[in-house]
């Protein structure tokens, strides 16, 4: 028993070292994103709470979006169209376009007041 305790709290924090999320959310970043802190934003809304970022990576618009069908799903997100996704009552939208050096990610989570 002890042996799979050890082994899951090492799993744990190997898990938390190389997981990056953007600030108090649990919305994933790719190794090497670039958040642009000048288009960031967070305010509350009568029904809840909205956030938003944007950030860059020398990725592909097809590897981001391969990384964020993944990563999403693995944390319960469950895609509604190509750039949208639904868990319980949050939302989150991602527009992603190619750049002159990679790609550039626009992010607005909503979700209602908890």
């Amino acid at each position: 028993m002890m042996k799979y305790l050890c082994a899951f709290c090492l799993l744990i924090s190997t898990i938390s070292v190389h997981a990056e999320f953007f600030g108090e959310t649990d919305i994933p970043l790719m190794d090497g994103m670039q958040v642009n802190e000048a288009e960031t934003f967070s305010f509350d809304v009568p029904a809840g709470q909205i956030t938003g970022f944007t950030v860059t990576t020398q990725k592909t618009p097809q590897e981001v979006r391969e990384f964020y069908q993944t990563a999403l799903e693995e944390l319960g997100w469950q895609q509604k169209s190509s750039s949208r996704y639904q868990r319980d009552q949050d939302e989150l939208v991602l527009q992603i376009t190619p750049a002159k050096h990679g790609t550039v990610v626009k992010v607005q989570y909503s979700f209602p007041n908890r």
